[in-house]
């Protein structure tokens, strides 16, 4: 099996200085785009480099539906520098869901441009009606972090048919689980930013166990910084998610134990970023 390279393959695309400069972007599909690199690579598609492609390519799509998520929709006048970053925003993830075109294009992908596409239309339906119940606060936080793991597989899961058979059930299983080890990660880093509060599982999680005062505050949007990490603490939050990831990583390892040594070594490799930060002291992630 050739070694694996689609995130270098990704800077040339996806690092710029000035969009590095002035706004901040999503994490590289990492865990999902190795996964789609091995399973493709075992089915022998390596045509043309297309292994290759088809993992760098959806993870291009992917930052581009990211990207254009983190766009601050705030109704007030935002600072010259918030609306640089905003602007940024808007043209990166454009960019990005170009260039995955143009390289499909190129290597004369038709069919793969016509699935990434139906693809991008389920992930925006999807969205449209979680922000239906979000805008309700009727966002169960488990529902929430299950929807948003939905999200994260879906560009990817479009490739089963090109799946070798004999390895479906485990592309299948590694994709769901490794998608909920994402979320939870991301979850996990956002912790700290109450300014994006309404959009996580914190948020919702809040929502749910607060008392009547603690829940008037969020519904208004009137917690301060202070007030949101003093009930991240107060009510475990940080824990909660490390919890629930240490479980996914469960499931994962329950999953490779019935496959062979290689696989064992190959996609054990890949939790470990995960264990770290579970594990890392002095971070939001345990706040005891």
């Amino acid at each position: 099996m050739k070694s694996y390279r689609v995130p270098q393959l990704a800077k040339k695309y996806v690092e710029y200085d000035m969009i590095q400069q002035h706004t901040d972007m999503p994490s590289f599909p990492e865990s999902r785009a190795r996964l789609l690199f091995a399973f493709l690579n075992r089915s022998g598609d390596q045509k043309d480099g297309r292994d290759e492609l088809y993992p760098l390519v959806t993870s291009l799509v992917q930052m581009g539906l990211d990207t254009h998520d983190m766009i601050d929709t705030a109704k007030e006048m935002p600072s010259p520098s918030k609306m640089r970053s905003r602007q940024l925003k808007v043209l990166a993830g454009d960019y990005f869901s170009g260039r995955f075109y143009q390289l499909l294009a190129q290597a004369g992908s038709i069919d793969a441009v016509a699935m990434l596409s139906k693809a991008v239309c389920d992930v925006n339906e999807s969205k449209t009606g979680m922000y239906r119940s979000m805008c309700k606060f009727l966002m169960p936080p488990q529902e929430y972090l299950n929807g948003m793991a939905v999200l994260k597989k879906r560009l990817f899961i479009s490739f089963t048919p090109w799946i070798r058979e004999s390895d479906r059930k485990l592309w299948e299983s590694l994709l769901q689980e490794f998608s909920l080890c994402d979320t939870l990660a991301e979850e996990l880093t956002r912790l700290e930013a109450a300014e994006r509060s309404r959009f996580s599982f914190a948020f919702w999680g809040l929502l749910e166990k607060g008392t009547a005062e603690e829940k008037e505050l969020l519904l208004n949007g009137t917690l301060d910084g202070k007030s949101w990490r003093q009930l991240l603490l107060k009510y475990k939050v940080g824990d909660l998610l490390a919890d629930k990831l240490d479980a996914v990583l469960g499931r994962i390892r329950g999953i490779l134990s019935e496959a062979d040594d290689k696989d064992r070594e190959e996609f054990g490799r890949m939790t470990e970023p995960f264990l770290r930060l579970i594990h890392t002291p002095g971070t939001a992630v345990r706040e005891g």
